[in-house]
């Protein structure tokens, strides 16, 4: 088994455990990119298309679960650490059946994969106790090296769960360098607004060539009275170093953030809009269940 994962999990979990300061004051709730935390990310993806003619039956069907354990500590005054773990689990299975030529065929592949561990940091300021900013790099350890069939199979099933964002964590055989940056601000007392652009640079480390990719994400979120709220995000993935550039995908929520605790957690359905992997609710598209807990502390 590879260490790098098991290494970037023990920094992750050290600096948790070393964090020296108390959770932002529950006004500052509303702020992501400050304070102390740690989470767990989960994206779950189902697809299936199936072809028919004359008497041939073709199917092809794609299952993807992939999970992040992801954490921000502070580390100066501003300035905070990141780091994220991502794992993953994808199959691909395929069919194919004709009456007619005596055929019944079927196949598939499956693996369980460590993703590429990130490491970065990030400063962060609030102004006029309305809006923060945020901005920073990471970088992120090449582990998928020379993926056989079933890791293969396991990337088709897993990357394009988030709409190609965040292909830092699985892309393979290439070492990502990232530099991002957003905003986040309280427009009312209930309603929020949150933007955040990465650019991604993702070198060779086995031929092929470099990948440029740049992420775009816009979300509203209101909160009701009580710990329930919701919104809408709308992102956007552009891969420069591909023909068919841009993706787009929309994300409606509901969030959960009592009070009186430090827990919190968001649901949502993370739904392509146009080609190649939208429309998301067509056969063979990508919808996928995006869920996530968290903890301040």
């Amino acid at each position: 088994m590879n260490a790098k994962p098991l290494l970037s999990a023990a920094v992750l979990l050290g600096l948790w455990l070393a964090a020296p300061s108390p959770a932002l004051a529950d006004k500052n709730r509303w702020i992501r990119t400050q304070g102390h935390r740690v989470g767990l990310e989960l994206d779950v993806l189902s697809k299936s298309a199936d072809w028919t003619e004359d008497d041939v039956t073709s199917e092809v069907s794609t299952f993807g679960l992939s999970f992040a354990l992801v954490g921000q500590l502070r580390w100066r005054d501003r300035l905070y650490l990141d780091a994220e773990l991502p794992l993953a689990y994808g199959s691909l299975s395929a069919s194919y059946r004709s009456e007619r030529l005596g055929v019944d065929e079927s196949s598939g592949a499956s693996s369980f994969l460590f993703g590429n561990p990130t490491l970065g940091a990030h400063y962060a300021r609030t102004f006029y106790r309305r809006l923060a900013v945020f901005f920073g790099g990471a970088f992120s350890i090449p582990v998928i090296d020379d993926p056989d069939e079933n890791a293969r199979a396991a990337l088709q099933a897993t990357t394009p769960a988030r709409a190609f964002f965040d292909l830092h964590r699985l892309i393979p055989e290439h070492f990502p360098l990232r530099i991002r940056g957003g905003v986040e601000a309280k427009v009312d007392e209930r309603l929020f607004y949150r933007a955040d652009t990465a650019v991604t640079l993702a070198l060779p480390t086995a031929g092929g060539g470099a990948e440029l990719l740049v992420e775009q994400g816009s979300e509203l979120e209101m909160r009701g009275k009580g710990a329930l709220g919701g919104g809408l995000r709308l992102q956007a993935a552009l891969t420069l170093t591909r023909d068919d550039m841009a993706q787009l995908a929309l994300e409606p929520f509901v969030s959960y953030e009592p009070a009186k605790s430090a827990l919190h957690g968001r649901a949502g359905l993370l739904v392509a809009l146009d080609a190649p992997l939208g429309f998301g609710l067509a056969e063979d598209k990508v919808t996928t269940l995006r869920l996530a807990v968290g903890h301040r502390f």
